[in-house]
């Protein structure tokens, strides 16, 4: 039985493969999933320190990238916007 602290939604059960071949269940943490593009709709790739546990001690500029629309729109696309406007 789990331990009290470990009844959350935060945790659930996950089948793991130990290194002997044999499968247990495990009860891992799962984080929120990261954000998406605005405008391409893939997935960004934030840092890990936006994760729950990281979220709150983590400065401004530790959660999403430091460029403009850091955390909004991926580079790809950023990129493309960027070089459309200066062509204009």
């Amino acid at each position: 039985m789990p331990r009290p602290g470990e009844l959350t939604k935060g945790k659930s059960n996950r089948m793991v493969k130990t290194p002997g071949g044999r499968r247990f269940v495990h009860r891992k943490k799962f984080y929120r999933a990261g954000g998406t593009c605005a405008v391409t709709g893939s997935q960004l790739q934030l840092s890990k320190s936006g994760r729950h546990d990281n979220l709150r001690g983590a400065s401004r500029s530790a959660r999403r990238p430091n460029r403009p629309y850091g955390g909004v729109i991926s580079s790809r696309a950023l990129r493309r916007g960027i070089i459309k406007a200066a062509r204009e």
